[in-house]
């Protein structure tokens, strides 16, 4: 039989205690928390997996962290244990890791329990991996004392951040919106701004003509949320417009003429995830030169052993400029990159150091919008 939820709790705030408190003759062990780090997972299994994400960053950003994993259909019953997460060496500042598993009707009342173990004071960042439902009442119970919700749109759906984002602009006093797959894009639009570096090439980040973004997925499959947040960061940056023609959705420069936009689907691997970002192609013309550039993800590279951090981009650029005094401006130019996406624990730490208010990502999210009612999919 397991036992009561009180005495579950009961233990744990024991526990919690006497690991801070040494035996006679020890040297008590450094603490620090600068945060309350709350991650609900829908099953055992996704926990099971995001603990070592979770021990990872708490060693460089100190945190009392809580990891909850729901299961409403199983039996009624709480389980929780305590451990210390520490940094390597004798001086090293160590965190908390508490890890709870609710079962049954348990997981309705799972916010009293988080509640109760958060360090007063310190603000709370939730991240959510799974479909948000701001209808929830487990979600709204632990959103109402965040200051952020994360969200991993890459493995659930752009419709959940923009409920989500609808949900938080209703009231100020909501908590922030944030993405993990939104932190993944930041290389590729620090790469999609490097086409236009060159001085003779400013402008025709202005005159983009056609675009074409490919994604990891089933020929028929519906946009998938990373190309979608990089279409529409790319959008709101450059000041595209959304019209229709004929029921055909178009994409339209702040100086009139029209982006022919396409998706494309590309083969999957196992290892991917779907809908993943896999490439991107812009073709922009101004004042009779041509700039075609092109970024390239080698899906999969980091999966293997030997090269788990090897998960590359291969940027393009190819400019029509035959008086151009640079090499860097006459004929193609190949650069190659790690996107690092593979690595969980380092999109998470960039997260939650980034700043809470991120109006890019809200503008970028308004503008996907567009596509998603149109039911784009990749051919």
């Amino acid at each position: 039989m397991s036992a009561a939820p009180s005495a579950v709790m009961s233990r744990i705030e024991r526990e919690l205690r006497e690991m801070w408190t040494p035996p006679p003759g020890e040297v008590a062990r450094a603490r620090a928390c600068t945060m309350n780090l709350v991650v609900v997972a829908g099953s055992s299994a996704i926990a099971d997996r995001y603990v070592n994400v979770i021990d990872d960053v708490t060693r460089g950003t100190p945190a009392r962290a809580i990891l909850v994993s729901l299961d409403p259909e199983a039996p009624d019953a709480l389980e929780a244990d305590v451990s210390a997460v520490c940094g390597v060496g004798e001086d090293a500042i160590c965190s908390e890791r508490v890890r709870i598993t609710a079962r049954g009707a348990i997981c309705a009342r799972i916010e009293s329990a988080v509640e109760a173990l958060c360090v007063p004071e310190l603000p709370t960042v939730l991240v959510w991996l799974g479909r948000v439902h701001v209808g929830d009442e487990v979600f709204l119970g632990l959103a109402k004392d965040a200051r952020r919700v994360i969200l991993d749109t890459e493995y659930t759906s752009l419709g959940s951040l923009l409920e989500l984002a609808r949900w938080a602009r209703a009231d100020a006093a909501r908590p922030f919106v944030a993405d993990l797959a939104w932190t993944r894009l930041a290389l590729w639009q620090e790469m999609c701004a490097r086409f236009f570096d060159p001085p003779r090439l400013r402008d025709h980040a202005m005159h983009v003509t056609r675009m074409t973004v490919r994604q990891a997925s089933e020929h028929g499959a519906r946009l998938g949320p990373e190309p979608a947040l990089l279409v529409g960061w790319l959008g709101t940056r450059l000041g595209w417009t959304a019209s229709r023609l004929g029921g055909h959705l178009r994409f339209r420069r702040p100086d009139g003429g029209f982006v022919a936009l396409s998706f494309e689907a590309v083969p999957r691997p196992r290892e991917v995830a779907p809908s993943a970002l896999a490439g991107l192609s812009i073709e922009a013309s101004h004042a009779g030169v041509t700039v075609r550039a092109s970024l390239e993800r080698q899906l999969a590279s980091g999966t293997a052993e030997t090269t788990r951090d090897a998960d590359v981009v291969v940027s393009r650029v190819d400019v029509d400029l035959e008086d151009a005094p640079a090499p860097s401006l006459r004929g193609p130019a190949e650069q190659r990159m790690r996107l690092r996406t593979n690595e969980e624990a380092r999109v998470l730490e960039r997260t939650l150091h980034r700043h809470a208010c991120d109006p890019a990502l809200a503008e970028a999210a308004a503008f996907a919008e567009e596509m998603l009612e149109d039911e784009i999919v990749a051919t």
